[in-house]
């Protein structure tokens, strides 16, 4: 069931990037929307305009923030509220660094390889606390968060989100409803997603301005709505 006082949250990858081409590994850093990534905005635009939305959340990260904007061209009376909480995996030293340089050593830890059909399925039946980890104790400059750290952040914007903010009047504190959105990242998408809807793992290949909605109930009922990718060919 998905009517009533529930909150629907649509996930909401970011358009694509030079380092999404490039197969670099991203993070905090940003890199600059392609052409084809803002293309992806102005679908995603289009098809968030008749989802009645009641608010929105996004990232701080600059690519974020642009398909944020772009994703609420139909909403005017609405803004997106930047949550430091929403940003993507920090890799500390290894952002910028092609994506083989940290994945393939770190698959191979569960006898996958990075790239092979169902490699992240494997690793994250393992569990993504482990390959976070890992992350953080093979960063050279020290930077990467570990998981605990990770969870923590996305424990945070799960409370921001669906909490009726101070100073909203009477029913400030309260538990939110209605359609929310919320442009986040890929691989932030993909360990929030089992956080929200226990044992749900994001179907492989989810691609720029792909959207994962999530139904939370008043009682603490949750369902996985599924995925639409409609705007990542745009």
């Amino acid at each position: 069931m998905t009517s009533g006082a529930g909150l629907r949250l649509h996930l909401v990858r970011h358009g694509e990037t030079l380092f999404n081409v490039r197969k670099q590994l991203q993070g905090w850093c940003d890199s600059p929307l392609t052409p084809r990534g803002r293309r992806q905005i102005a679908a995603l635009g289009e098809r968030m305009r008749g989802v009645p939305l009641t608010a929105a959340f996004t990232s701080d990260l600059l690519r974020t923030r642009e398909t944020a904007a772009g994703a609420l061209a139909g909403h005017p009376e609405l803004t997106a509220t930047p949550l430091t909480d929403l940003r993507e995996w920090s890799f500390g030293g290894w952002e910028g660094q092609p994506n083989p340089a940290l994945w393939e050593p770190l698959f191979a830890r569960h006898g996958v390889a990075y790239g092979a059909e169902g490699a992240w399925g494997t690793v994250a039946a393992a569990g993504f606390e482990q390959l976070v980890d890992a992350i953080a104790e093979t960063d050279d400059l020290d930077m990467a968060e570990d998981a605990d750290q990770l969870w923590t952040r996305m424990r945070g914007a799960v409370a921001s989100i669906t909490t009726v903010p101070d100073g909203a009047g009477p029913d400030a504190g309260a538990r939110a409803s209605g359609d929310v959105l919320v442009v986040t990242h890929g691989a932030y998408i993909q360990t929030l997603l089992p956080l929200l809807v226990p044992g749900t793992l994001l179907p492989p290949g989810f691609p720029n301005c792909g959207i994962a909605s999530v139904w939370l109930g008043p009682d603490g009922e949750t369902q996985f709505l599924g995925v639409d990718a409609s705007c990542a060919g745009a």
